[in-house]
């Protein structure tokens, strides 16, 4: 049975904190990407949606500059406190964080973009969602949402453990309610929230070198994802053998010649109309 999407199913620990700053330097050039695509720019006031560590908060931030602001809202108590930390360790001064449901709380203004990364799969009903998120975003602005599509996982030659480590995490993803395709359901998501047609990019990392973090970012996402594998009846944990899990990835993927596609990262901007023009 789909547990609630509402909820994280990979946690909000000290352990998975980290493991997110990990994912987000193998995946923060994609989303800069996409940023630059859709016009994020210096000056711009940002709404960074599930901000978790704050990563993309941090991002946007190198976006907007000194004259502009990013928000990031979380409705964990321990990320909020994480990315607050992190902030106030770089010393970064255009970068605030909130801990509430974003598309409950009230802002004394409107923001210039609203932002995301793999957090509509987490939720039900992403255009409902959205809707509810943009009436944060001033009429013109932009809402830029990044998520995962992992129906393209493949190995050359074919690679057993990559195959069956993937297709773990893609299980307990689904398993758990979470929507491991929800990359290529944003289309659909914003025109369901009232939205214009969003151009759309998708990004993606295709590896084989025996020093790519590509091996750790594998094994230490089905980590954070085995208590609930396990739970699901998906996997156990004496078969995964998790500790070593990296290591043989690398070799087996590295050693062998091999090259392993990794999951997709699919991104869709567009801008909030102006009800005068409806």
């Amino acid at each position: 049975m789909a547990e609630n999407k509402n909820e994280y199913i990979l946690g909000h620990s000290p352990e998975e904190m980290r493991r997110l700053e990990d994912q987000a330097r193998f995946w923060g050039d994609l989303t800069a990407q996409v940023f630059r695509a859709a016009g994020l720019c210096e000056g711009m006031r940002v709404l960074d949606f599930g901000c978790g560590a704050g990563d993309v908060s941090f991002l946007a931030a190198q976006f907007v500059g000194a004259s502009g602001e990013v928000v990031g809202v979380d409705r964990s108590e321990s990320a909020v406190t994480t990315a607050l930390n992190r902030a106030q360790a770089t010393g970064a001064r255009n970068v605030t964080f909130i801990q509430g449901d974003a598309a409950e709380l009230q802002f004394e203004q409107p923001f210039d973009a609203l932002v995301g990364r793999l957090v509509l799969m987490y939720h039900p009903q992403p255009s409902e969602l959205l809707r509810h998120l943009i009436g944060h975003v001033r009429a013109g602005g932009m809402i830029v949402f990044q998520e995962i599509d992992v129906g393209h996982l493949v190995s050359e030659p074919h690679i057993p453990l990559f195959e069956k480590t993937t297709s773990t995490i893609a299980a307990t993803l689904r398993a758990s309610g979470a929507d491991p395709m929800m990359g290529l359901k944003l289309r659909p998501a914003f025109l369901g929230a009232g939205l214009p047609e969003p151009q759309m990019l998708v990004l993606g990392r295709a590896d084989g070198s025996a020093d790519s973090p590509a091996y750790e970012v594998l094994a230490e996402t089905l980590r954070s994802l085995l208590p609930a594998a396990e739970r699901f009846g998906i996997v156990k944990a004496q078969e995964v053998e998790i500790d070593t899990l990296a290591a043989r990835l690398r070799e087996q993927v590295s050693a062998g010649g091999g090259v392993i596609l990794l999951p997709l990262l699919i991104g869709a901007w567009t801008t909030k109309p102006n009800p005068a023009d409806r």
